[in-house]
């Protein structure tokens, strides 16, 4: 039998960053066009606030988002604008005043809506899986309304924080009422919309692909994490997921490596993302925090989002 799901198979939303030690990367020179950078070039890039990044000020909020549009990105995916009860100050709190800052230095926004600090607590228990589903959606579609009428910003397109795995929807039928509920709140929400997946090897890669292609069908841009550094799965069981998934299926490129045990609270490192592939999947990196240009976010302490 598997190891419980926090330790088993490890969430690239939270854990993946939130208590990760912040270590700098250095580019082979001061140039954003270096060899050094190259792989962690990508049109799309994530990411995810913390607290501490409020420390930043306007000049150095500029100068991070000029530096990711020389480094070709054109297209930034906030991981949530809530955490629990935390807004990050909402509409007038300095989330929203950095993320001014990246439309005018010509970003486009996919803003992550709200994300549950239990999500991962509450979801084995199945028999609440529809009722609490449907309320993580509604929650997903207030602050959406909230943040398109007192928000100073036009995204792009809208990103679901709760992240799907195959251990949590492991259960055929779990997966088809997911896919019922997406499908409902895609006719209900604002589009564009996104959300990400991940896989601990629970089931096959066909079944995998399978619930990916519904889930797509239901009006989401699906995202699939390379795991190339959570490393939930043996490379060869990796690149058969990668190779199931059919070309509208996103791949997120990991730019972090597991550094603590399987069975230990996960802990990470930066470090360079898998080579992008000339294939037809979109492409993107994780994350923003991690990237060699990205100095301004290597500094502080590390730890609790509410830092």
């Amino acid at each position: 039998m598997p190891a419980p799901f926090a330790n088993a198979v490890t969430p690239l939303a939270l854990t993946a960053v939130l208590a990760v030690p912040v270590v700098t990367i250095a580019a082979a020179d001061d140039s954003p066009l270096t060899e050094a950078a190259e792989a962690y070039r990508s049109e799309t890039l994530f990411y995810q606030p913390q607290n501490r990044d409020a420390t930043l000020n306007q000049h150095q909020w500029q100068a991070l988002w000029q530096r990711a549009r020389e480094n070709g990105v054109d297209t930034l995916i906030v991981q949530w604008t809530q955490y629990g009860e935390e807004t990050f100050g909402g509409a007038e709190g300095w989330l929203a005043r950095a993320l001014v800052d990246a439309e005018r230095q010509g970003l486009g926004l996919i803003l992550g809506l709200y994300q549950d600090p239990e999500y991962y607590d509450t979801l084995p228990d199945n028999a609440r899986f529809s009722h609490y589903w449907y309320q993580q959606l509604a929650q997903a579609g207030d602050l959406q309304q909230q943040i398109q009428q007192q928000w100073p910003l036009s995204p792009e397109g809208w990103y679901l924080p709760a992240e799907l795995d195959d251990w949590l929807f492991h259960d055929p039928g779990v997966r088809q009422e997911l896919t019922r509920q997406l499908t409902s709140a895609s006719q209900q929400l604002a589009g564009p919309l996104h959300l990400s997946m991940f896989g601990g090897g629970f089931v096959t890669p066909q079944v995998y692909s399978a619930w990916a292609e519904d889930i797509a069908d239901s009006g989401w841009q699906v995202w699939w994490q390379d795991d190339e550094g959570a490393r939930n799965l043996e490379p060869f069981m990796r690149q058969a997921y990668r190779d199931a998934l059919s070309c509208r299926i996103g791949v997120v490129r990991e730019a972090f490596a597991r550094t603590s045990a399987t069975q230990s609270a996960f802990q990470a490192s930066p470090a360079t993302p898998r080579q992008r592939s000339n294939d037809c999947h979109p492409d993107a990196v994780f994350s923003l925090r991690y990237m060699p240009w990205a100095e301004e976010l290597h500094q502080g302490p590390p730890g609790a989002l509410a830092q």
